[in-house]
């Protein structure tokens, strides 16, 4: 799946605020448009605190209410990367991540071998899968090379 132009993304989310009676707002419109330009993996304060140096006055639970709108769309995914909160990204094709717990590198893996296994597994298991993510955790080369190891999130 391609990353969806903001015109295309626009249009999935009226479409469906509209099929499910609610409004589309500036304030939506804005955050749709601040996440399918950031790169990387925003969290949602990330998302408010950009916002917040704009023209627009978009409350916090406004983003949180408005991303959790866009991942029911389909427009975005949404993971922990190794911490507690979510954060988000456009979704356009499924990945895993491998996180470094000492500096928060996130790295973007794409593995056909990875996905035939988690498949034969859930054959093996009688499971159906509805989604999965995968984050790895450990030590990037940079922290183990320079040993600034940090325990994040212990």
């Amino acid at each position: 799946m391609v990353v969806p132009t903001y015109e295309e993304a626009e249009r999935k989310l009226r479409k469906y605020l509209a099929l499910r009676g609610l409004r589309c707002t500036v304030e939506r419109l804005a955050i749709l448009k601040e996440v399918l330009e950031h790169k990387g993996h925003p969290s949602a304060e990330e998302i408010a605190l950009q916002l917040s140096s704009g023209p627009l006055y978009v409350s916090r639970a406004t983003v949180y209410r408005t991303l959790d709108l866009l991942v029911e769309t389909g427009l975005l995914t949404c993971s922990t990367l190794g911490e507690s909160h979510r954060h988000y990204e456009v979704h356009a094709d499924h990945h895993d991540h491998l996180i470094c717990r000492s500096c928060g590198r996130v790295i973007e893996i794409r593995s056909p071998e990875m996905e035939k296994l988690q498949d034969r597994i859930c054959k093996e298991n009688d499971f159906e899968t509805v989604s999965h993510s995968l984050e790895i955790i450990g030590y990037c080369s940079r922290c183990r090379n320079g040993d600034q190891r940090e325990n994040k999130g212990d």
